[in-house]
Formats: structure tokens, C-alpha cells, sequence
């Protein structure tokens, strides 16, 4: 992920609005994963969980970096989504998955960056805690 995203960052500041979305879970929340009340608590899958903090982490700093740029760095968890990755468990369709990946991709100069939104959030913010 991030060799990539360097790959492609000199092209990215050609655009007049880059966008930068890393495409995470819930399960990559610390903040969630200490909480004995969330719903996914015991759902400990250490290389997926930490795969997903690492890419979030990258998300901050990633955002930090670009910060006096036109670059919009966010991570979005679009939810548990039924796909091949889980057998298709997951309660969320592909296509609810994407919208909520493309409204908070598709943000205008003024949105945010260097956040953590989520499907599974449920109040009007959609953010997620890190």
C-alpha cells in the first residue's frame, strides 16, 4: 500500500483535488477493540486487525504530510460487507459498501482529512474512533 501510494503521489498533485482513500475496518480501531461492549470485541484476528492499524496509522501520518496540500487522506471501513473474503456473512451488500466509499471519497475542498470514518458508526459523523 504504501509503495504504491508513493508510486502514484507525484501524479496525484497534478490533480486539483487528490483523494486518498485506504480502505480499512473497524477491526482496525484500538480504541474499539478495548471496548467490551462493541460488537465485534471478540473478534481477535491479529494479522487482519493489525494490518488494518498499521494502514490506519498511515492514514494519520499520510494526512500530515499532505496537510498544506490539496489532498483529502482519509481511511474508510465501509463496513462488514458480504464478499469471498467472508463467505458472504457479512450483513452489508457490495453496492452499500461502495457508496459509502465514494461519499466519503468524493469529499470538496473543504472536507476532512486525516479521519476515520466507518458504516458501522451510527450517528451522523460516521467517524470512527482510531
Amino acid at each position: 500500500m504504501i509503495n504504491v501510494t508513493q508510486t502514484f503521489l507525484e501524479l496525484l498533485k497534478k490533480s486539483d483535488s487528490p483523494r486518498i482513500s485506504n480502505i480499512t475496518s473497524g477491526l482496525g480501531s484500538l480504541t474499539l477493540h478495548s471496548d467490551p461492549t462493541w460488537k465485534y470485541y471478540a473478534i481477535k484476528a491479529i494479522s487482519y486487525v493489525s494490518s488494518k492499524t498499521a494502514l490506519n496509522a498511515f492514514t494519520v501520518t499520510l494526512a500530515y504530510e499532505l496537510k498544506d496540500l490539496a489532498f483529502k487522506v482519509n481511511s474508510i471501513d465501509p463496513g462488514y460487507t458480504a464478499t469471498d473474503f467472508n463467505h458472504h456473512n457479512g450483513p452489508g451488500s457490495v453496492e452499500s459498501a461502495a457508496s459509502f466509499i465514494i461519499k466519503h471519497t468524493l469529499v470538496d475542498e473543504n472536507g476532512p482529512t486525516g479521519k476515520f470514518f466507518s458504516n458501522d458508526i451510527e450517528d451522523e459523523s460516521e467517524e470512527s474512533p482510531w
